[in-house]
């Protein structure tokens, strides 16, 4: 018996001691800041362009490597690049559950009346104010405030959601299929709306960028850390999960690099933030190589700067992003500045072109190489395979599953013991009873005997 209980306290010791690790795993997928997993080499070009069918394989591969390839989970993604006016497309067409993600083209029309004095931040719509609404919807997703300007743009405009968001894409009326008036979008179609968002900007639509820059929460495009950390990114999301219906998980923003690009990720049953990161990490990367293949000397003036200084190429980096951050929330700059038509970058006519002499040769940067316990590693600029932010699924499920097997273990030896003991009990009973019963025969017998020796 004391062996039983010693056996079975320590197996209790150790499923607590399991339980405690499982959960810091679970902590530490949700928490980590490291760089995010890249399965191939960026898809930059020395041109300034980009591979596309690379695109697709590093998508594919790693969508496989996630375990995300099975039916049933869909991704489609729109990508924009502002420097050469490429676009790319993943499944782009494909019409998913927008679960309220047409508040992006409402909140771009009532800007637009802000814009124009028709309407004041101070007006009220459906008993709140059009800025409370812009600012809890864009920042924070929020639901009544959706309803209220949806309700107020059929009350007063006699308008529904489903006709403002055309006016905002350059997409033909035939695109606009019967999934699009039953609450579905493309990830085309948000591209397209996002992509008017920014060339307008502040100068077009007031607040809505300002807001989407501050959107929250950071687990979308800026759950990798140099996203978050580098350059300014303006976002709106929508999520859905739970139910009976579909899983969904919707992402637009856009990248304030030198030369801006847009991205617009969709999933259908694919609940892990950590895949979404994962793809707006890549992109952002990918959007910084381009930017230094049709800028280098930017890169090349920041790097001469700093050592006529003597900063640090740290501090020169950090000084060009805020210089790159201020321009482009002047306003106009919602219009890419210095980009033509052919792609082919030039000064804008605020700022002097500066000429780079034969003795300032233009240097390809390195990267910055910092200790990984002060800063998690530039993304993009390494190819190869980084360090997930995130540790792989297969160590918690093995966890999960051996605790699972030792209380399984557990029970069954638990239910052998309490058998045993019900059987000794029952055992030591019997015993009982035949000692009592053999005691009332002796005395019996023994009275027997004492009347038969009187008689």
């Amino acid at each position: 018996m004391k062996r039983i209980q010693k056996l079975l306290l320590k197996i209790l010791v150790l499923v607590l001691a399991l339980a405690m690790q499982a959960g810091n795993l679970t902590a530490f997928a949700e928490q980590s800041d490291l760089p995010l997993t890249q399965t191939l080499p960026s898809a930059a070009l020395e041109d300034g362009h980009f591979d596309a069918d690379l695109l697709k394989q590093w998508v594919d591969a790693y969508l496989d490597e996630n375990n995300w390839s099975h039916p049933g989970c869909d991704m489609s993604i729109a990508f924009w690049y502002s420097g050469t006016d490429e676009t790319w497309f993943y499944n782009a067409d494909e019409w998913i559950g927008c679960v309220n993600w047409y508040k992006l083209p409402v909140c771009m029309y009532y800007a637009e009346k802000l814009k124009s004095g028709e309407m004041t931040k101070e007006t009220v719509v459906t008993g709140i104010t059009l800025e409370y609404a812009m600012n809890t919807l864009l920042e924070h997703s929020s639901g009544p405030s959706l309803y209220s300007l949806v309700t107020d743009l059929e009350e007063r405009e006699g308008l529904s959601y489903t006709d403002v968001a055309k006016q905002y894409a350059d997409l033909p009326e035939s695109y606009f299929a019967s999934e699009y008036y039953n609450n579905s979008y493309t990830a085309r179609l948000m591209m397209e709306i996002t992509k008017t968002l920014f060339e307008g900007g502040e100068e077009r639509f007031p607040f809505v960028l300002e807001h989407m820059k501050k959107s929250q929460p950071v687990d979308l495009f800026k759950r990798d850390w140099n996203v978050r950390t580098k350059w300014e990114v303006a976002q709106t999301h929508a999520a859905d999960w739970g139910g009976e219906s579909d899983d969904l998980i919707h992402c637009t923003g856009i990248f304030y690099t030198p030369t801006p690009a847009i991205l617009t990720v969709m999933t259908r049953n694919i609940w892990d933030l950590d895949i979404i990161g994962g793809v707006a990490g890549h992109f952002f990367a990918l959007t910084e190589e381009l930017d230094l293949k049709q800028h280098p000397e930017r890169s090349a003036q920041a790097i001469t700067a700093a050592a006529e200084s003597g900063q640090s190429m740290e501090a020169a980096t950090g000084d060009a992003a805020e210089d790159t951050q201020i321009t482009n929330s002047m306003p106009g700059a919602g219009t890419v500045a210095g980009v033509t038509s052919t792609g082919e970058a030039q000064q804008t006519s605020d700022t002097p072109a500066t000429t780079v002499t034969p003795e300032q040769s233009v240097v390809e940067p390195q990267p910055v190489v910092l200790p990984t316990e002060e800063t998690p590693p530039t993304a993009g600029m390494e190819t190869g395979t980084v360090i997930n932010s995130s540790p792989s699924p297969v160590p918690i499920l093995i966890v999960l599953f051996v605790l699972l097997v030792l209380i399984v273990i557990c029970s069954i030896l638990l239910i052998i013991y309490n058998r045993k003991e019900r059987e000794r009990r029952r055992r030591r009973a019997a015993a009982i009873r035949r000692i009592r019963r053999e005691r009332e025969i002796q005395e019996r017998y023994g009275e027997e005997n004492e009347s038969y020796d009187e008689e």
